[in-house]
């Protein structure tokens, strides 16, 4: 396998070879952006790079590992940044003998670029460019794939990525060549938009996948089998990410109201029993289960209709709905959905941009506002179509729109809001950190900023609201995390596999022929925590960035939990202590 370097300025592209063959998707991304950019870099300059990198049984036809991380420098946490996302990127890239690929530099100012990758690097299209420079995602992949053919991934930003915005993130084609997966994190949209790349093209791989021995291809099958008939992950395929709605309502966690109470009033109405019952009754282009990429096993997506069985969104996820719909107090899956579709097509996150529409909700109630900010045009709590109204000015340069596209650290501001939901300026995922304290914890220590998807504890069987065991299970979600997302095996097969590992590192002895200790998921999870911890420091984070905002602190929930966040930062400077 080969890493490709792109250097936009200069026009020169390079191929080496990869060092060690298991290096690979975050731990590859990572250590790729700590050899190409310097930690005081600005996230938005020349400077910075983005990385696409690929995991290490992709093409293998190995359920979920088709997964794309994306590195750079962030532009919200301005510390090292690893986004992905599901699809069909990792299995195309991988099919051309890449492990990764690098951009460097920056288009002439003005000048934008499709690349079409093929096995022997690639070129610039700026005449693709120029003609979906300005186009949602939806339309950008329609143009490409009509031009290129259907048989290709395409990698692309929406305008929020064009206008470098904190809330944009990079969309993926599904195996439907659906642009509904998004790198979503981060702001790492903004980074490709800077370089001038709308798109990246990639010739579909062969569904034969990688050829190997049948002693390699056994563990494999093992794995896909383990997976698939695990408990949960036949919750996941039934019920989606939503079905963590209701449990997590029930512990008085949902952010609802801008963090303020824990639970919605009608949350059933939003929940996966609720979700899948409306999904099969309307029919159409709904459906209640999906494989975002070919060969998964767990297919926890879904697409979302409306009542006339056209699509509305695809897909409706757990964060999309306790950040756009409870935290707003929207408790419509139908209002949420249309959050969603708009969401995707800009190529927005749409936990970052449900966090700054609750802080714009907040400031609309003000008694006094900031200057020249207008109370009638600020959303409003539980009102749809103010949400839509300001969420649709996103591609124009009007005050809301740029306000809603800014995250919501910048946003919150800007209006004068005390109480933002942002640790290293990313917004908080749907746990409120007073009640899932072990999550809280990830949130703040995690080199990646309040992400959740670096270390969710909700599904331990523990008390999470007890504040000692808080570090002790986010630093084991965060180790395991960290290890799949560098292997690039989707989060939810820890559901099956987190407690049989051998199972995953049986898999990675067998296909590529090496000895590896029984614990090398937590080696190798620690290794890229220490890597990206040592490049936040030098890009001048503290241990001060490691903290939940005070409100949670002082602030109890005002139902039905009276708690409030309560793990000392003493114990949260111990976290990767040893």
């Amino acid at each position: 396998m080969k890493i490709l370097v792109i250097n936009l300025t200069t026009g020169e592209q390079k191929e080496r070879d990869l060092a060690d063959p298991l290096m690979a998707g975050r731990y590859l991304s990572s250590t790729l952006v700590n050899e190409y950019v310097h930690p005081l870099a600005e996230p938005l300059s020349p400077d910075n790079a983005l990385v696409f990198a690929t995991g290490v049984l992709a093409n293998m036809r190995t359920s979920t590992a088709s997964r794309l991380s994306v590195g750079c420098k962030s532009p919200l946490t301005k510390g090292i940044k690893e986004s992905n996302a599901g699809g069909m990127a990792g299995d195309s890239i991988a099919a051309l003998g890449y492990r990764a690929v690098v951009f460097l530099g920056t288009l002439p100012e003005g000048q934008h670029a499709v690349y079409k990758l093929d096995q022997d690097g690639g070129q610039l299209d700026n005449e693709s460019a120029a003609a979906c420079w300005g186009l949602g995602t939806e339309d950008t992949v329609a143009f490409l794939l009509k031009t290129f053919g259907k048989d290709n991934c395409v990698i692309s930003i929406g305008q929020a990525g064009e206008r470098l915005m904190g809330t944009a993130g990079i969309a993926v084609t599904d195996a439907e060549g659906n642009p509904f997966r998004l790198a979503a994190r981060g702001g790492v949209g903004a980074v490709m938009g800077s370089k001038g790349l709308k798109a990246i093209i990639v010739p579909l791989p062969p569904r034969s996948g990688t050829e190997l021995s049948k002693e390699a291809r056994q563990p494999i099958t093992d794995f896909n089998k383990h997976v698939a008939t695990s408990e949960r992950v036949g919750v996941l395929r039934n019920f989606g990410t939503a079905s963590t709605v209701m449990p997590v309502q029930e512990m008085g966690g949902l952010p609802v109201r801008n963090f303020s109470k824990g639970q919605l009033p009608d949350a059933t109405s939003i929940g996966g029993d609720f979700m899948r019952e409306i999904i099969l009754k309307r029919g159409g282009e709904g459906k209640a289960t999906h494989a975002c990429m070919t060969g998964c096993v767990i297919q926890c997506s879904n697409a979302f209709a409306d009542e006339n069985g056209e699509l509305l969104a695809a897909p409706v996820e757990f964060e999309t709905i306790g950040l756009c719909g409870s935290n707003l107090e929207i408790a419509s899956l139908d209002g949420i959905a249309r959050i969603n579709r708009l969401c995707n097509d800009f190529g927005m996150d749409t936990i970052e941009t449900g966090a700054t529409l609750g802080v714009m909700m907040e400031a609309a109630e003000m008694e006094q506002l900031p200057d020249g900010i207008m109370r009638e045009d600020l959303p409003r709590f539980g009102d749809v179509e103010s949400a839509l109204k300001a969420l649709r000015q996103v591609p124009e340069d009007t005050q809301i729109g740029n306000l809603v596209g800014a995250g919501v650290a910048a946003t919150g501001k800007t209006l004068g809001i005390k109480r933002i939901p942002a640790v290293k300026g990313q917004a908080m995922s749907a746990y409120d950190p007073r009640v899932v304290k072990g999550t809280a914890v990830t949130y703040a220590t995690s080199p990646q900023g309040a992400d959740h998807t670096a270390g969710l504890t909700v599904f331990f069987p523990i008390d999470h609201r007890d504040p000692s065991l808080a570090v002790k299970f986010s630093r084991i979600a965060q180790i395991q995390r960290a290890a799949y997302d560098a292997i690039d095996l989707c989060a939810f097969n820890t559901s099956a596999t987190g407690q049989r590992p051998d199972i995953v590192v049986q898999m990675l002895r067998k296909v590529y022929q090496v000895d590896l200790p029984d614990n090398y998921l937590d080696i190798l999870g620690r290794k890229v925590i220490d890597l990206e911890i040592a490049f936040n420091r030098a890009a001048g984070l503290t241990a001060e960035d490691d903290r939940i905002p005070d409100f949670f602190k002082n602030e109890a929930l005002t139902e039905p939990v009276h708690t409030v966040f309560d793990v000392s930062d003493a114990e949260l400077d111990s976290i990767w202590n040893s």
